[in-house]
């Protein structure tokens, strides 16, 4: 198949996953694979092929995947809960397990991904200072020890009253462990945590229906909102590009604060002019 007809193939592909739930022949109403993951895996095979030409002697000669036309990536909405719908949340997941309270308000307020918040180990944890070192991520392969991209590799501060409930999870465990396990131990699946207590929570709670990385896009809104600079937010969240910390810009409370002084500099001088003529 022509790196092109599997784009093109891609682009008409159902998800695996709609609304929380594993797509079956008999699942209805199921969109296509969306641009973004398209061009991502379009991304990643030219990366491989581009290593591949790079060994001595080149395993490959060409990259196929350079150039093709891909599916345009639309604007959309930026989503994130309400504070009420938080806490909300945090108090339905609670009485499912202390320690799904804590992993949701982690990834609700300094927006780890799911792989961070699965991987975080207990030594990755400054105790005294309040902040985690990402690096671990877990994946469906297992733990990979190393982050997603550079800037995914960071240090962030950690809420006291989280770092509280990291602290009684750890209690009696090893210094290396994992901070967050599934009920019956080892680490936490992501299908497991969507079907048997994200979404469970979220019903429970009687908020809005969002997939669980509503957790980030709530950590970087929350924080452009009440003022925290892009710059700021890109580095605690780990984007490696500046233009996806961009997406949201709209939310900052200055964010129109030059449109609207220019609109009112003008409406005052058209006034003064009137002023002006009528003296004359």
């Amino acid at each position: 198949m022509e790196a092109q007809e599997w784009v093109n193939h891609l682009e008409v592909t159902r998800r695996a996953r709609h609304k929380g739930k594993a797509v079956t022949d008999e699942s209805e109403d199921v969109p296509a694979i969306g641009a973004e993951t398209v061009g991502a895996a379009v991304h990643l095979m030219s990366q491989l092929f581009g290593m591949a030409m790079k060994e001595t002697p080149p395993i490959v000669m060409a990259n196929p995947f350079v150039g093709l036309e891909l599916p345009v990536i639309r604007p959309h909405e930026i989503d994130f809960l309400e504070h009420d719908e938080a806490e909300t949340l945090y108090t339905a997941a609670a009485e499912i397990g202390p320690r799904w309270r804590t992993l949701i308000e982690l990834g609700t307020e300094v927006g780890l991904r799911p792989g961070e918040l699965y991987g975080l180990h207990g030594h990755r944890v400054d105790w005294l200072r309040g902040k985690i070192q990402v690096i671990d991520v877990m994946t469906r392969a297992g733990l990979r020890r190393w982050p997603k991209s550079k800037k995914s590799h960071r240090v962030v501060p950690i809420p006291a009253h989280i770092m509280e409930g990291m602290s009684a999870l750890m209690a009696g465990r090893p210094r290396d462990a994992l901070v967050f396990t599934a009920p019956e131990g080892g680490p936490v699946d992501d299908g497991n945590f969507r079907d048997r207590v994200w979404y469970p929570a979220v019903q429970a709670a009687g908020i809005r229906r969002f997939p669980p990385r509503i957790m980030r896009h709530t950590a970087a809104s929350w924080l452009v909102i009440d003022g925290v600079p892009l710059y700021d937010v890109q580095a605690l969240l780990g984007h490696e590009s500046y233009r996806t910390t961009e997406r949201y810009a709209h939310l900052a409370p200055d964010a129109h604060d030059k449109v609207v002084q220019s609109w009112a500099r003008r409406r005052d001088a058209s006034v003064t002019h009137q002023l002006g003529k009528g003296r004359t």
